[in-house]
C-alpha cells in the first residue's frame, strides 16, 4: 500500500483591502492607491521586498477600480509586453496601470530605451517589511489562507521565537500545515514548537 500525498484543501487568499493589514511599513501607499483615480500620473510602481504586500495591495486595488491593470513582478514581464501597457496608460486606452516589483527600474535590465525612458518617470511607492504590530495578525491569516484557525499562544510561540520576516514566516506555516497533514495532527502550540524545535 503506498502512502497518500496530503491535499492542500486550503481556500484560495482572498486579498482585500478590508483585511490588508495597515502599519508604519505600507499606510502612505495604501493611502495613494485609495485615491485613485486622482492620481498625479496614471502610472505607479510599487516596490518592496517579498512578503511586504504587494502583491496583496495591487490584487485589491483591482476589486476597487474600473478598467485599471495591476502587473505584478513587473520587472520579469516582456519588454514589448510591459512598453504596451504603459503606452496605453499614458494614452487613456485604460483607466490606470499599477506595477509591482521588488528593485526599482534601474536595476530591470531593460534594453528598449523608450522603455526606459518612461520607467523612470513613473511615480514609486514603497513598502518596507511589515513592523512588529502588524506581524502576529499576518502570521494568524497566513494560518487561516491554509484553512486552519490557531490560538494567540501559537502565533505568539512563533512571533516571539522564530525570524521576524513575511517569507520565511510563511515557509514556516506551509511546512506545519504540511507536517500536520500528514501526521494527521491539529496545529497546536505543542506541535509548533515540536516542529521548530526538530527542523533546528
Amino acid at each position: 500500500m503506498t502512502d497518500q500525498i496530503p491535499l492542500d484543501l486550503a481556500p484560495e487568499p482572498n486579498y482585500t483591502l478590508d483585511n490588508f493589514y495597515v502599519g508604519r511599513s505600507n499606510q502612505n501607499a495604501l493611502v495613494a492607491l485609495k485615491a485613485f483615480p486622482n492620481w498625479p500620473s496614471p502610472i505607479f510602481l510599487l516596490t518592496g521586498p517579498s512578503g511586504s504586500g504587494k502583491s496583496h495591495l495591487g490584487s485589491a486595488w483591482t476589486q476597487i477600480t474600473d478598467d485599471a491593470v495591476f502587473l505584478d513582478d513587473a520587472d520579469q514581464l516582456d519588454e514589448a509586453e510591459l512598453f504596451t501597457a504603459l503606452n496605453k496608460a499614458l494614452n487613456g486606452e485604460i483607466a490606470g496601470l499599477l506595477l509591482a516589483a521588488e528593485t526599482l527600474p534601474q536595476y530591470w535590465g531593460i534594453t528598449l530605451p523608450d522603455l526606459r525612458s518612461r520607467l523612470v518617470n513613473v511615480p514609486v511607492l514603497h513598502l518596507s517589511e511589515p513592523d512588529e504590530d502588524i506581524l502576529e495578525p499576518i502570521i494568524r491569516k497566513l494560518f487561516e489562507d491554509k484553512g486552519r484557525e490557531v490560538k494567540a499562544d501559537l502565533v505568539g510561540y512563533i512571533y516571539t521565537h522564530y525570524e521576524r520576516s513575511v517569507p520565511l514566516v510563511s515557509k514556516l506555516v506551509h511546512d506545519i500545515d504540511l507536517s500536520a497533514r500528514e501526521a494527521k495532527r491539529d496545529v497546536t502550540r505543542a506541535f509548533v514548537v515540536d516542529y521548530i524545535k526538530s527542523a533546528n
